[in-house]
């Protein structure tokens, strides 16, 4: 059985004695958040500095680096700073740096294997960096974790495998997808719009398999979508906000990483240029948007899912109908 706070509204019995149980530990949680939180500062600025001063060597030593940063392509900065953007957005509500990255790295002429792969390899660190801070902050549950990580591994690695060998097919897969969250992301507005006036416990989904399947499939195949379908479906469903958010931030990393190998291996040309952009973008950005979401209310990270879902989905709808029409 998984805890009351796992659970998107509880009775007001159970609020009551779970706030009489907390209350006697508050002081010590908030001294051990102030701790945490002193020390992804201190290890945040630690390793910018780091960075900075091995690059600033590496530019006033070697010749040859100095040149090689002068021949940098135009596009690993454009990278660099919507890896940043997006990695901000997806690491504070836990969605759509895939959708977002993908439907940039398309509208840079990137093909759409190309793309998925320079995301999901982008991924692998900052969603690593991300999972490690939302463990630290105590937002995942680890029997929904099990539930979704092996699942969503077979998936993910299906899909990615699908998409380099049929690469052609991707923009069909894209638009079900959008038809999907877009209607998600609605029953997650209705669903926050009203959270303060339901008395009763939501039904939780169920099949947490088959979701994480599906999840990791269509990511790999549309380049994105894990947040979305997944975090989507789970808060839909009953589950908290928060600790989906932290789980399906740390099952990311998995999938990121078994899809990026599945793509390296089976694609003939990577665009490393893309790659390395957004893997530096989303990295410096993970630690921020993480202490980010832990400082939002439930609601609030609920508007915001819906939101973005909405959104996005209703352009990647219509693009794809101005293309048909």
């Amino acid at each position: 059985m998984e805890k009351d706070t796992t659970t998107l509204v509880a009775p007001a019995a159970n609020i009551i004695a779970e706030s009489k149980a907390v209350a006697p530990k508050e002081n010590g949680i908030n001294t051990e958040n102030s701790t945490l939180r002193k020390q992804r500062w201190i290890y945040g600025l630690a390793g910018l500095l780091l960075l900075v001063t091995g690059l600033g060597i590496a530019w006033w030593q070697s010749p040859d680096f100095r040149v090689y940063v002068e021949d940098v392509p135009p596009t690993f900065y454009y990278f660099l700073i919507a890896g940043f953007i997006f990695a901000m957005i997806d690491g504070a509500i836990g969605m759509s740096y895939g959708i977002t990255s993908t439907t940039f790295s398309l509208s840079m002429g990137i093909p759409p294997a190309s793309a998925s792969t320079a995301v999901h390899i982008s991924e692998i660190l900052s969603c690593g960096i991300a999972g490690w801070m939302h463990l630290r902050m105590g937002n995942i549950n680890k029997k929904l974790f099990k539930l979704l990580i092996l699942p969503g591994i077979a998936g993910a690695v299906i899909g990615a495998y699908l998409l380099s060998s049929l690469e052609h097919y991707a923009q069909y897969t894209k638009p079900l997808v959008s038809l999907y969250t877009l209607i998600l992301g609605t029953v997650i507005l209705k669903r926050a719009i009203q959270a303060q006036r339901r008395k009763v416990v939501t039904n939780k989904i169920k099949r947490i398999g088959f979701l994480g399947f599906g999840g990791g499939f269509i990511d790999a195949i549309g380049g994105g979508g894990w947040g979305s379908i997944v975090l989507s479906s789970l808060i839909a469903g009953g589950r908290h906000p928060r600790f989906s958010l932290g789980t399906v931030k740390a099952t990311r990393f998995f999938i990121a990483m078994l899809s990026s190998l599945t793509f390296v291996t089976v694609l003939s040309h990577v665009h490393w240029d893309a790659v390395l952009g957004l893997v530096l973008g989303s990295a410096i950005a993970s630690p921020i948007a993480a202490r980010v979401s832990n400082k939002i209310s439930a609601k609030t990270i609920m508007v915001a899912v819906a939101v973005i879902v909405i959104l996005v989905s209703m352009k990647s709808i219509y693009t794809f109908l101005g293309k048909i029409i």
